[in-house]
């Protein structure tokens, strides 16, 4: 069984799982590869593709890049479905028996890739956000129009009736006319969106497969060695933060920073954080800010989740919440808003806490002064959340459950 896996980009979460899921299927003896665009790999297997491409094209890319994003409005991501090059199938090496598609925005030109693939070809979408059934959005807050047809986008700078949305949608639409497309999503929120699009009517399977990760690379360290190893004082208490993006507004940085903020007033505060750009830092050195910057290593990541108190996801909306996930491997538990994938992962009064006022800055205060509070309980929660990845999220489940679709769509399980 040859799978052949296709994401945009290494980095951000969905680069990162889709990794997770490659690795974790060739160590059960399956014949994966990964194709890429850019960003350096972390385990053996992943193939760059177009790497040699002129400079004329590389500039090209740009071009269509900044244009893009000129006709987004601020602050959001709208990707067209075509690209600037063709990319078929045939491209990438030999035949593989099934397609793995994950995040493949700005790279693979769908138009060409979906007429390259022969008939009844077998294509497996792993859903990491809503791109693959709007007509160009990557998550679509309140809006509705995925479920019949995209069009007047609240997240384009001049929308209307034949908007970009409208002739985006148009395209997917005769990209997934009659393929044999089948569709995995990492949590029950993105299922529920992926069943209401009108784009997947006919996609002919749908499943959900919680993301996993390898129990052995993230691990709980001893807290004490951890914060020496970081110079962080014993007596802190101490609240985590990571994101592929902090100043992202989807992720919520901004409403962290105003909740510890507030949370200075009742202890030795600090704010950890790992990731590209910058927090607001709006504490007025009311509490520490300790910014390590972007961190690959799963070790390293262990770490820093081992040091903190509570980890902190305080995102508006989640696809499924890979960050929350690495803290519950290493034994630290999670606050964070109850919503999408987050649902899925954090057991609300057993592993972490879920704030239903999604979005307040008083109910995250709220939570993280309770997990202050009540050492011995966060404590206990800790070792439950660990626990609880050990066995429903560990990347050889995500690997077995992956394995078992393939084998249907190949008429070959058992």
């Amino acid at each position: 069984m040859k799978i052949a896996h296709f994401t945009s980009e290494l980095t951000g979460g969905a680069g990162v799982a889709a990794q997770r899921l490659h690795h974790a299927l060739r160590r059960q003896g399956v014949d994966s590869r990964l194709y890429y665009e850019s960003g350096s790999p972390l385990v053996a297997g992943c193939h760059r593709v177009f790497e040699n491409q002129s400079f004329t094209r590389r500039n090209l890319a740009a071009l269509a890049r900044a244009w893009r994003n000129r006709r987004n409005a601020p602050g959001c991501l709208v990707t067209s479905p075509r690209w600037v090059r063709r990319t078929r199938l045939q491209d990438f090496g030999p035949q593989p028996d099934v397609v793995n598609l994950h995040w493949i925005s700005r790279w693979i030109d769908q138009p060409s890739f979906f007429a390259s693939l022969p008939p009844d070809f077998p294509v497996v979408w792993s859903l990491h956000d809503m791109n693959p059934f709007t007509g160009g959005c990557h998550h679509a807050d309140d809006c509705e129009r995925f479920t019949n047809h995209c069009r007047d986008c609240p997240q384009l700078k001049n929308p209307g009736p034949h908007d970009d949305a409208f002739r985006f949608f148009e395209t997917k639409k005769r990209c997934y006319a009659g393929k044999n497309l089948h569709v995995i999503c990492s949590s029950d929120w993105m299922s529920a969106q992926a069943h209401r699009s009108a784009l997947l009517r006919h996609a002919r399977s749908f499943h959900t497969i919680p993301l996993g990760l390898d129990t052995e690379s993230f691990k709980p360290i001893d807290k004490s060695c951890a914060r020496q190893a970081l110079s962080i004082d014993s007596e802190r208490f101490v609240v985590g933060f990571a994101s592929a993006d902090l100043s992202s507004h989807n992720k919520g940085g901004a409403l962290l920073e105003e909740a510890v903020h507030a949370l200075a007033d009742e202890a030795k505060i600090t704010l950890m954080v790992f990731g590209a750009g910058k927090l607001p830092d709006s504490g007025g050195g009311r509490y520490q800010l300790i910014e390590l910057g972007s961190i690959n290593s799963p070790h390293l990541q262990s770490l820093f989740y081992s040091a903190s108190d509570v980890f902190a996801a305080p995102s508006r909306i989640e696809s499924f919440g890979l960050t929350a996930l690495e803290a519950m491997a290493c034994g630290t538990p999670v606050v964070a808003f109850h919503t999408g994938g987050l649902v899925d992962i954090v057991a609300d009064g057993e592993t972490g806490l879920l704030e239903r006022r999604v979005g307040s800055v008083v109910g995250l205060h709220d939570r993280l002064a309770w997990m202050l509070q009540h050492p011995t309980e966060r404590q206990n929660m800790g070792l439950a959340a660990r626990e609880r990845v050990e066995k429903q999220f560990a990347s050889g489940l995500m690997a077995k459950r992956y394995a078992e679709v393939y084998n249907r769509l190949l008429g070959t399980s058992e």
